[in-house]
């Protein structure tokens, strides 16, 4: 256990409790990382970032997704794939298939 702990308060409107010596560090960008920002970047408004700095200096970023949106949706199974050791897709591969799901179920992002 780390000398401290974060509190945040998601966009899910869930509070969590991070302990930042529990998460995995890195100071490269991850493909999870490049596809949220490529789906922000595309306009779509069912994922965000908050970037908290810790006492140390480094930044801890808080992805929050709706999973009520496609975008959210798609994230989270990358994301729970990325996690069984699968790779992601492509940026590009990630925004056809959000792109894909919209038109499937007629809606606008």
């Amino acid at each position: 256990m780390s000398d401290s702990l974060v509190f945040f308060h998601g966009r899910d409107n869930v509070l969590h409790v991070i302990d930042p010596d529990c998460v995995k560090h890195s100071d490269d960008i991850t493909p999870l990382q490049e596809i949220v920002i490529a789906v922000i970047n595309a306009g779509y408004r069912g994922v965000v970032v908050d970037e908290k700095q810790l006492t140390n200096g480094r930044f801890l970023s808080c992805i929050s997704t709706d999973f009520s949106t496609p975008e959210g949706q798609i994230l989270q199974e990358i994301a729970m794939a990325v996690e069984q050791g699968h790779s992601a897709p492509s940026v590009k591969q990630a925004l056809e298939i959000i792109a894909k799901r919209y038109a499937q179920v007629g809606a606008c992002k």
